[in-house]
């Protein structure tokens, strides 16, 4: 195996692991359909509803397979976050850093609400 250089270097190893296993997990199997607030916002009342009842039912049926891409797709983002906090980027203005950091910020809480998701669809919760 080639040696790894850098911290960045070994953040996108690890994203890129995840997506390889990402595929060979699902090896042709159906995706548990997922759908995210921005998703749900798009759509109209009755079709929301109709979303819903469609991811849970799914979820209920395969809740380990649900779980499964839930934790893959939060790894994925966590890494994502991971990467770009070891960017060093060049000096900016106090509000663009924190225009930053937010929006990292953000990031974070929907890896963990996906990964606090896979929790709720494990207990039968969702």
């Amino acid at each position: 195996m080639d040696e790894i250089s850098t911290e960045e270097d070994l953040i996108q190893a690890a994203i890129a692991s995840v997506e390889r296993a990402r595929v060979y997990i699902e090896g042709g199997r159906e995706r548990v359909p997922s759908f995210s607030p921005t998703d749900l916002g798009a759509l109209t009342p009755a079709a929301q509803d109709e979303a819903l009842r469609v991811e849970a039912k799914a979820h209920r049926a395969r809740p380990e397979w649900a779980a499964i891409q839930c934790c893959l797709t939060s790894s994925s983002q966590l890494l994502e976050v991971s990467r770009s906090l070891l960017q060093r980027p060049a000096p900016r203005a106090l509000p663009e850093q924190m225009g930053d950091r937010k929006k990292l910020v953000n990031e974070v809480k929907v890896a963990g609400r996906t990964a606090y998701r896979a929790a709720l669809i494990l207990s039968g919760t969702d």
